[in-house]
């Protein structure tokens, strides 16, 4: 398997071998195992990982399994481990430069981050990242941190967009999900100007609110992602928590929720008036 695709290759050594889950955890269950500086994973008919002081990734694939179901894995959760080792925030969130500003737009899984970051792109945005977006704070600033993704999109949200699907590679064999051709992305690190978290809800009007005080800290602490491997790094949490009060003071946070069912240009159209406020 080509390793080459890995978001942080410049300073990760990645090998196959075989893998012993870890001797102290601080978080445990059957699949997970997380302390401050070591990551079990055991992703069943996949493969086991193994994340070890954010610059080594040990891989020991089941018989059989596909490249495409390893990288996935490899690319996202296997990912987060990392960055939490490295004591990078990531959030899950996708991101890019519109007008000049560095924007991310966090939200559960299906709401719709890539889908409307990629109609951004189509109107003139500049790609940073998709579903995980690394941040980096100060007491001055925030900035987006590149890394080497590529956007992942349903097939419906394919059709919406009007994207011709001929050649485009599966993520996994068994799920009509794509991976897009890579557009050239932002290269340099791009401060954060505007967070959005997207929501969905089964009316038929768009709800925008700018989140103050409180509950912008709580809602930003829910978009970290793999926020759950915290509860075996106590001191990354700590860090995380400084970040997070430093990241609600500098940074605008606007939630929006969407009808269930709405255009993807519409939630697109519905941010960028939130943008040029």
């Amino acid at each position: 398997m080509d390793f080459q695709s890995f978001p942080c290759l410049e300073d990760t050594t990645i090998y196959k071998s075989k893998i012993d889950i870890l001797l102290q955890q601080k978080s445990s269950s059957p699949f997970l195992q997380v302390n401050q500086d070591d990551f079990f994973l055991n992703v069943k008919g996949v493969a086991c990982f193994k994340v070890k002081n954010g610059n080594k990734i040990v891989i020991s694939p089941y018989e059989g399994v596909d490249d495409a179901s390893i990288r996935l894995f490899l690319n996202g959760s296997v990912l987060g481990a990392l960055l939490h080792q490295k004591g990078i925030l990531p959030l899950h969130g996708c991101s890019f430069r519109y007008q000049d500003r560095g924007i991310v737009i966090c939200g559960i899984s299906g709401v719709g981050k890539s889908s409307v970051t990629t109609a951004f792109c189509q109107n003139g945005a500049d790609f940073i990242t998709d579903d995980i977006t690394p941040l980096q704070i100060n007491e001055t600033e925030t900035v987006i941190k590149p890394i080497k993704t590529q956007i992942k999109l349903w097939d419906d949200s394919i059709k919406k967009l009007q994207i011709e699907n001929t050649d485009l590679k599966k993520i996994r064999p068994a799920l009509e999900k794509f991976y897009l051709p890579s557009p050239e992305p932002v290269k340099d690190k791009q401060q954060l100007n505007h967070l959005f978290i997207l929501k969905k809800h089964n009316k038929s009007k768009f709800i925008t609110e700018e989140l103050n005080g409180i509950d912008k800290y709580n809602a930003l602490r829910k978009q970290i992602y793999r926020k759950l491997y915290l509860k075996g790094m106590p001191e990354t949490e700590k860090k995380y928590f400084r970040e997070l009060l430093q990241l609600s003071r500098t940074v605008k946070v606007t939630r929006i929720i969407r009808p269930d069912i709405c255009s993807i240009y519409d939630t697109m159209h519905i941010i960028e008036k939130e943008i040029s406020r």
